[in-house]
């Protein structure tokens, strides 16, 4: 399930993603962040991983599609999560995005928060 939960006054966009994300998770989600993305312009990215347990191809589908069309609009993404999986998804992901991404561990939240917003 991917959620959002809203924008900060520094245009920080937070996501949560837990169990396997799946195209209908991608189909609801995608109009509200677009409609975010057209009301700020860009958004920057807090992405909160609890107990995640991937994409389906479906889902990975829907995300590339809509990262290609919107990379322009991304800025810095900190990923949050607790596997060393997740940690090289986002070093592999953060090779085909212009914004920086950078990935952090449970234990490093405040670091993550604190680097999204600068």
């Amino acid at each position: 399930m991917l959620k959002m939960e809203g924008v900060n006054e520094n245009r920080v966009l937070t996501l949560a993603a837990n169990g396997k994300l799946t195209a209908e998770d991608y189909r609801r989600l995608l109009p509200d962040l677009e409609k975010k993305l057209e009301e700020y312009g860009a958004l920057r990215f807090y992405i909160k991983l609890e107990d995640f347990d991937g994409f389906d191809m479906g889902a990975l589908w829907e995300d590339l599609k809509f990262d290609r069309k919107h990379a322009h609009q991304y800025g810095k993404t900190a990923i949050v999560g607790d596997e060393k999986w997740e940690e090289l998804g986002t070093r592999f992901s953060d090779l085909f995005m212009d914004a920086e991404m950078r990935f952090f561990y449970k234990d490093q939240q405040l670091e993550a928060w604190d680097w999204v917003n600068r």
